[in-house]
């Protein structure tokens, strides 16, 4: 880091990337005082490509438009560098962190390259052929082991998390060539950190290697349980661990030299990146370059939630409601029940994050938009007006005493079921269409069933997460919740809780990485332990509230939530 009088002269600024489904993000951030960020002149880059496959759930190494993934990803650096570059501010890059959709696995060769497509996975993964090996896999085990697995990893037997896709990848014998390739597995953002640092492998973060449903999540290794139900072939393919934060041999930071290979070889990011270097020409400490965070965790951090008062609600493509609790390693509490239906896992050596995830959230309405022709977003903000048309009309019902059942309700799983009931081959399913019914009735019930379903994440939560008497707070994040007051205040009504949007906080998930970065630098700086005292929460611009309007709205979702259980109850038995 720099001395007090250096850091008077330049800026500090930290890089951040942000691997989503559907997007790629590179932001730089100004680190004020010893922990705030913000945004630095607007040095940032966005490319819009699909990073993973639907139902196969395979990462894109090569995108739609041919690029190779690892490539699209230095592209966006070099569009934030150049712009930093050419802002003609005297500044110095501190540190680069990572946030990563989870989960996520790549295999690599023997010289750190991936091995194909086919031997990589990811969250979006519900295929018919992993859903029938959690299938077997629970009868094989039996419900106990399989319960204490939970207990263990914080993550159920479900098609989503790698211990069904690897059982199924490595018994597949048209995969056998690939198999005998891999010399170990690696997640998107250590792939790159290796390309980066000139070395051919990485050790992988606790967060996402906690995603990946195979971490004990309160000793932070591999879970013997879970590792053991591996292909033996596997078992050595693992990676080692380590925090976010650590600096592990060989160096942190980004080396001169490739090593690894049977010559050295000049490592070409060494001089296309000399702002990323690990030390300056004086062999003084540079920039770090961190391990990757679970985007999840990074979306609570960046939304102001790291406290139990506050449950961060994401709706991007999918959607997650989730709290962080402290819970250090060494102490970590051993009589913590994960709440079946929910999900637990590490962010870092001293925080867990606890809640659920929709695979479907704002795809389930992007999908009925394509359906319903409204892509002109004129059209759409009219069929939203008449929704909330038709739900005030419903409200006022409830005022008058005669509360109606729903006209339409809607199980929203497009690509199967992760909370609560985590049922692989669940499908999206529509009950109460009728002759009369408009795509305004269609369109209000594809809302309402992602906000039930979160509803139901959020009372499991309640249930099982001390909270303080208090009632907790909804602090929402996410492209379709910010564009959206009607949709917040459908989520403020149904859980009768109130919903905080603060519009400072666009970009949360980068903004999140960016903190997570300098509460660390500055920690190693003072010599500290704990991080509550860096994480301050400091209000940067105008917070909008949705109010729940009780008591009139709750009999009206009380009857909503009742259609929607009876709706996937039904379904359930065919799926």
């Amino acid at each position: 880091m720099l001395s007090a009088n250096d850091r008077a002269a330049k800026k500090e600024i930290i890089l951040t990337i942000d691997i989503g489904s559907s997007s790629i993000r590179c932001a730089a951030h100004e680190v004020i005082g010893k922990n705030e960020v913000v945004s630095f002149v607007d040095c940032h880059s966005v490319r819009k490509i699909r990073t993973v496959e639907p139902i196969t759930g395979k990462i894109m190494l090569k995108t739609e438009r041919g690029t190779d993934l690892h490539e699209e990803i230095d592209g966006a650096i070099d569009d934030v560098l150049f712009q930093i570059r050419n802002s003609s501010m005297d500044v110095k890059i501190v540190g680069i962190g990572f946030a990563n959709f989870c989960m996520n696995l790549i295999a690599l060769d023997m010289n750190g390259q991936p091995v194909g497509k086919d031997a990589t996975l990811s969250y979006a993964c519900s295929s018919p052929e992993v859903a029938n090996e959690c299938e077997l896999l629970k009868s094989y085990i039996g419900i106990e082991k399989e319960d204490a697995l939970y207990q263990h990893t914080g993550a159920p037997l479900h098609s989503s998390y790698a211990l069904p896709q690897l059982r199924q990848f490595y018994s597949n014998p048209t995969m056998s060539s690939l198999i005998d390739k891999i010399v170990v597995w690696q997640t998107l953002s250590s792939s790159c950190l290796s390309r980066w640092r000139g070395i051919p492998f990485s050790h992988v973060s606790f967060s996402e290697a906690s995603w990946t449903g195979l971490l004990n999540f309160r000793t932070c290794e591999w879970d013997k349980d879970a590792v053991s139900l591996l292909p033996e072939q596997c078992q050595h393919h693992m990676p080692p661990l380590c925090d976010f934060s650590d600096e592990v041999m060989p160096s942190g930071g980004m080396r001169s030299q490739k090593i690894g290979e049977s010559e050295m070889v000049s490592n070409p990011y060494w001089d296309r990146w000399p702002e990323l270097r690990g030390t300056d020409d004086n062999g003084n400490p540079r920039c770090r370059l961190f391990f990757g965070l679970g985007d999840g965790a990074c979306a609570n951090i960046g939304s102001n939630c790291w406290d139990s008062q506050k449950f961060s609600v994401t709706i991007g493509t999918s959607a997650a409601v989730r709290v962080r609790i402290p819970m250090s390693i060494g102490t970590c509490k051993d009589y913590f029940y994960v709440p079946h239906g929910l999900f637990c896992y590490r962010i870092d050596r001293s925080h867990v994050l606890v809640g659920g995830a929709l695979t479907d959230g704002g795809s389930v309405i992007e999908w009925a938009r394509n359906l319903l022709n409204l892509e002109d977003e004129d059209d759409f903000a009219e069929c939203l007006n008449e929704v909330e048309s038709l739900l005030n009309q419903e409200y006022e019902k409830c005022l008058e005493g005669f509360p109606s059942p729903s006209a339409v309700s809607v199980a929203p799983f497009l690509s199967g079921e992760r909370s609560v009931g985590f049922r692989d081959g669940a499908s999206l399913c529509v009950s109460g269409l009728t002759r009369n019914s408009t795509r305004a009735h269609f369109l209000k019930a594809c809302l309402e069933g992602v906000v039930l379903r979160l509803d139901a994440i959020l009372r499991l939560l309640q249930k099982g997460v001390e909270i303080g008497k208090r009632k907790p707070r909804i602090v929402v994040s996410g492209a379709a919740l910010e564009k959206n007051a009607l949709w917040r205040q459908m989520l403020a009504d149904c859980s009768g809780l109130q919903v905080q949007y603060d519009t400072f906080s666009r970009e949360g998930t980068s903004r999140g990485v960016a903190m997570m970065v300098a509460v660390s630098l500055a920690m190693e700086r003072d010599m500290s332990t704990d991080s509550r005292i860096y994480l301050i929460n400091k209000s940067e611009g105008e917070s909008i509230y949705s109010s729940p309007r009780l008591p009139i709205t709750e009999s009206y979702w009380a009857i909503a939530t009742e259609d929607q259980e009876t709706l996937i109850d039904a379904v359930s038995q065919i799926w």
